[in-house]
């Protein structure tokens, strides 16, 4: 009998009085890069008590390993001069980087209502997470809301005979101490050919090769023939259709495979993996929470970046569609708005996300890819206009701009904007004007009234409006027919 009561009382105890182990918050965020320290940071203002997660650094890719160290290598790399010392250059990437990171970690310690929490987590439940302190032990916490900010990884690339002491990716080139004097970089996408341009303005010799075709597949083609005049002007040798072979670290020679062609780079000091990124999602238990996720696209959420289950969010490069800093922050607001004021309208769809390449020359693009273009509508309802900087500008002349363009999508007649692609200095700059005119519906018409500063590559803009204007109305029967002929037609 009294073994039965002692029993039911500890029943009871665990039962009833289990929270007294578990932290409560209003809402959890997993992961402090610039998506999840929105979030928390966001609500944390509006007097919400938020559990900050980071396994890592904070700050995430963008301060530690991405945005932050190389576009400071895109600028010095700029101003580097004949005599400069490339490794003072790296160092002082490295400086840099760390100032901010330091600030950031200190920044968010400090922030009131916020409990920063350094370790490892994942679900238990859908509302409860466990989290494997970095310090060691355990800490359970639950929440009315969950964040899932995890973020991405370089995908690694398996070359026989490599050794890991001359692979670098994103996560470990900005670490990098002295310059390579021969760097061989593994991809032709956007981390790859930034760090192509920039590394060569510090004197490292660059190769590249890629599996694709050409550089940057996910622009338009006139965008990859202009960054592929760029490279070879440079001196920078890019193989595409290629894939790499062997590696042999007697010699330091890097053996590729271009078709039938056998290809040997010799005096190889470091090879750049980029090509790709991984979701970093196997170490949540998703599956605990019963999160729904797709193994091409990642976490599936809304519009409003609510998974399945609700209460339980995801942002940034975990879902399908964000792959940028400026889109994870936009998503991070959005979900701000929906947990603090569920009540207040918020816009169905995301907002456009422009991007942009820093290469020399930059490229910007935002609107509807080629692939969704051929979706959206019939081709002959388009009309494509290309301006040139060095023919069509005056600033494009003077400053000898050889491989730069704006070019626009737009329906014929009614002049609506449906994608862009900016080639040339300042593109990442000017792509925000058009994603507002993409955004609220500005037509070319609308555009051709406006004026620019002279001489500016912004005055490409209205070129582009003159070159529609002309065009339209010198043939408005022409174009009024196409119209009709095309607007509602399947798509091709």
């Amino acid at each position: 009998m009294i073994y039965l009561v002692v029993f039911a009382v500890e029943s009871f105890i665990k039962k009833d009085f289990s929270f007294m182990n578990t932290e409560h918050f209003h809402t959890i965020v997993i992961g402090a890069g610039s998506g999840g320290m929105t979030v928390a940071i966001g609500l944390a203002g509006l007097g919400k008590q938020v559990a900050l997660i980071e396994s890592n650094h904070v700050g995430g890719d963008c301060t530690n390993v991405g945005c932050v160290p190389s576009k400071t290598l895109i600028h010095l790399a700029r101003e580097f001069k004949p005599g400069d010392n490339p490794d003072e250059v790296l160092r002082e990437v490295i400086r840099k980087r760390d100032a901010l990171r330091d600030k950031e970690t200190h920044e968010v310690r400090e922030t009131k209502n916020v409990t920063f929490i350094q370790g490892l987590a994942k679900f238990n439940t859908a509302k409860e997470l466990e989290v494997a302190l970095k310090d060691g032990g355990i800490r359970k916490i639950t929440a009315d809301n969950i964040v899932i900010a995890t973020g991405a990884r370089p995908r690694l690339l398996d070359i026989p005979g490599l050794p890991s002491e001359m692979v670098l990716t994103n996560e470990s080139l900005f670490d990098l101490r002295d310059a390579p004097k021969h760097l061989v970089i593994v991809g032709a996408g956007v981390i790859a050919l930034e760090m192509a341009f920039a590394f060569q303005k510090i004197g490292t010799k660059v190769t590249m090769f890629a599996l694709d075709r050409r550089p940057l597949t996910t622009s338009i083609p006139e965008a990859s023939e202009a960054i592929q005049a760029e490279l070879a002007k440079r001196g920078i040798t890019l193989h595409l259709g290629t894939v790499a072979k062997a590696c042999d670290v007697s010699t330091q020679s890097l053996i590729l495979q271009s078709g039938e062609e056998e290809i040997v780079l010799r005096d190889v000091d470091k090879v750049l993996v980029a090509v790709g990124r991984i979701r970093n999602l196997e170490k949540l238990d998703l599956e605990k929470a019963g999160v729904k996720v797709d193994h091409r696209q990642g976490i599936l959420v809304n519009s409003y970046g609510e998974t399945n289950v609700k209460g339980v969010y995801a942002i940034g490069d975990v879902t399908p569609t964000s792959a940028f800093t400026h889109s994870a922050n936009a998503q991070g607001r959005r979900v701000v708005q929906r947990i603090a004021f569920p009540y207040l309208p918020i816009a169905k769809n995301e907002p456009l996300f422009p991007n942009a390449t820093f290469s020399d020359p930059e490229v910007a693009a935002v609107g509807l890819t080629e692939q969704q273009l051929k979706e959206y509508c019939h081709p002959g309802v388009i009309k494509r206009i290309r301006v040139d900087f060095k023919t069509h500008t005056d600033r494009g002349y003077t400053d000898g701009i050889e491989n730069g363009f704006i070019i626009v999508d737009a329906v014929r007649l009614t002049g609506r904007i449906l994608s862009v692609t900016i080639i040339g200095p300042r593109a990442s700059e000017m792509i925000s004007f058009f994603t507002l005119a993409i955004s609220q519906k500005i037509s070319l018409y609308k555009i051709y009234r406006l004026v620019f500063p002279y001489p500016t590559y912004s005055s490409g803009i209205l070129k582009v409006a003159d070159f529609f204007m002309r065009e339209t109305l010198t043939n408005l029967k022409g174009e009024l027919a196409a119209y009709l002929k095309y607007r509602f037609a399947k798509p091709a």
